[in-house]
């Protein structure tokens, strides 16, 4: 584990790269939860018809 020192921490503090990066707001990640959901329940219909196709395979 690395201690950040006094001196570093003032020196980040002066920074402006460290201050554009630290006073960033997040991003609002909504509209990609709802592709993730919806991509989610997709593929698991996909993955389920390919089981299906499989099982039937080796009853035959």
């Amino acid at each position: 584990m690395r201690i950040i020192t006094k001196e570093y921490q003032e020196m980040l503090d002066k920074s402006e790269a460290y201050n554009y990066i630290k006073n960033t707001p997040k991003p609002d990640f909504t509209e990609l939860d709802k592709s993730v959901a919806e991509f989610e329940s997709w593929i698991k219909a996909e993955h389920e018809k390919d089981r299906k196709l499989i099982r039937e395979s080796y009853k035959k």
